[in-house]
Parts: C-alpha cells; sequence; structure tokens
C-alpha cells in the first residue's frame, strides 16, 4: 500500500436514498485540520475534545458532494465549497439531517480503520 493518498472518492447512500460523495481516505493535513475541528484549547492550555464541534469535524474532513436538494427540489451544490461555505451549508441542515450524514461517514471512517487493521496483520505489522 502506498504511503500516499491518492484522492479517491466512495459514494455512501443514506436511507432515503440520497446520495454523498466522500473522500476515501484523509490525507495527513486533511486529518490535522479534522482534528483541529474537535479540539479546542481549555483555560490551562490543554486541547480538550469540544463536543460541539466533533461532528463538524468529520462530516467537513470527509465531504466532497451530494445530491441533496433544497424545499424547491433544486440541487445544493457544494462541490469545491471551501470549508467555511461547506460549514454554512451543514448548519441549514435540519439536526436529523446532519445526524444521517455525520454517522453515514463516521461508518466509512470506522470502516477505513478497520481495512487498515486488516491489512497491518496480514503483512505481519513490519515494516517492508
Amino acid at each position: 500500500m502506498s504511503r500516499f493518498v491518492r484522492p479517491q472518492t466512495r459514494t455512501l447512500t443514506l436511507a432515503n436514498g440520497d446520495q454523498l460523495i466522500v473522500r476515501e481516505r484523509l490525507t495527513a493535513g486533511e486529518q490535522r485540520a479534522h482534528f483541529a475541528r474537535r479540539y479546542t484549547h481549555d483555560g490551562a492550555g490543554r486541547l480538550v475534545v469540544n463536543p460541539l464541534t466533533v461532528g463538524d469535524g468529520v462530516v467537513l474532513a470527509y465531504l466532497l458532494d451530494w445530491n441533496l436538494r433544497d424545499d424547491q427540489g433544486q440541487a445544493v451544490p457544494i462541490r469545491d465549497l471551501s470549508t467555511e461555505d461547506l460549514q454554512r451549508v451543514v448548519d441549514n441542515l435540519d439536526p436529523q439531517s446532519f445526524e444521517e450524514i455525520k454517522t453515514a461517514i463516521e461508518t466509512h471512517e470506522a470502516a477505513l480503520a478497520a481495512e487498515r487493521a486488516a491489512e497491518k496483520k496480514t503483512d505481519g505489522g513490519t515494516p517492508s
């Protein structure tokens, strides 16, 4: 397996058939940005998890596009939006839809972690 992340995507399907296009894997930089959104500094200078931004962090890290539509049936484009603009769009979702999207992406993230763990077991976990 290459040590470099190729920009590949996966399609995740939600319960009603809506689809999300997500990053297959994060780069080191994308992962750092993801973690930066999850944590905040406490008064003593330590990093602590901010439970209000954990969901945003995973969604913004992985989400590239979707086929969601607004109340008028118009597509809501998000491809190539800046993180800040994507945050504004995601913030306008109803809470249940945001939770469903977050859960789908977290499930994808967990599956990736399981795949990586399985790969490490098959190659003995030793560098070659």
